[in-house]
C-alpha cells in the first residue's frame, strides 16, 4: 500500500512537471495583463516589495501587503 501511494505521488509530480513550463508562461502573461490595468497603474501600487519597504520607512508608514500566487511568475 505504501509503495502504491509513493508511486502515485511520483506519477502526479512527473505529470505536473510536464505542464509546468506551459503554466509558467501563462502565469507570466496573466501577471503582465493584471499589472497593466488602470487600477494598478494609477493607484500608486507597486509590485516591488523592496521599494515599498524603503518608501514606507522614509514616510514613516506601515505597509499593506497582499501576496498571491494566481498571477505570480
Amino acid at each position: 500500500m505504501k509503495t502504491l501511494i509513493l508511486s502515485s505521488i511520483a506519477l502526479l509530480t512527473a505529470v505536473s512537471g510536464l505542464n509546468g513550463q506551459d503554466k509558467q508562461g501563462e502565469l507570466k502573461k496573466l501577471y503582465n495583463e493584471k499589472v497593466s490595468e488602470a487600477w494598478f497603474k494609477n493607484g500608486g501600487w507597486t509590485a516591488d516589495f523592496s521599494a515599498a519597504k524603503a518608501r514606507a520607512k522614509k514616510e514613516n508608514k506601515f505597509l499593506f501587503t497582499y501576496f498571491t500566487r494566481s498571477y505570480s511568475p
